[in-house]
């Protein structure tokens, strides 16, 4: 008799752990007012730039912060670098901010979207041995200026299209634009 209960005290604790699991994935996107698209979670809209110019000029937004991309160059990554990808172009360049503003200016949340020929995303290059880490977590101090070298691997060819779009706070857009080196 103590077997019979047992194994029905299992059989019912686990029926009732998977009938709580199977309600953990919580209700359907309709039943929870959203939409059924899971695109929209990964999909983003970007707004158009208030600022735009190309390698090697100053690009100034409305409220006074200024950025240079110098002209690109072509970049050769060490044996410890992260991010080319092999057949596509090494191009590297270095990134002049100048904060305009009366607050401080924080890079760390700075977002670079770099894309090459017929809109394809380009990848960038971490390469500590060149002193490329990303964007520097320090702010820029009001009226401050900092330079920083940025590195991409773009698909396509010398000529194609670079163009990259820079944003600080999420909806203040740069663009510049250039050509693959």
């Amino acid at each position: 008799m103590k077997n019979v209960s047992r194994l029905t005290l299992v059989a019912l604790a686990t029926g009732s752990l998977a009938l709580a699991l199977t309600s953990c994935g919580g209700s359907s996107d309709k039943a929870a007012g959203g939409t059924s698209d899971a695109s929209a979670l990964v999909n983003t809209t970007t707004a158009a730039p208030q600022a735009s110019g190309a390698f090697g000029s100053v690009v100034t937004l409305p409220d006074g912060t200024a950025f240079t991309l110098t002209k690109q160059a072509v970049f050769v990554p060490t044996k410890f670098s992260s991010g080319q990808v092999d057949g596509e172009r090494f191009n590297s360049f270095d990134i002049t901010v100048t904060n305009g503003t009366k607050d401080p200016l924080d890079l760390g949340i700075l977002i670079l979207t770099t894309t090459a020929s017929d809109g394809q995303g380009c990848v960038d290059i971490f390469d500590d041995q060149n002193g490329l880490h990303g964007a520097p977590s320090d702010p820029v101090a009001p009226g401050g200026t900092l330079t920083f070298g940025w590195a991409v691997s773009c698909p396509g060819n010398v000529g194609d299209a670079l163009n990259v779009t820079m944003t600080t706070d999420g909806t203040t857009n740069v663009e510049v634009k250039g050509k693959l080196v």
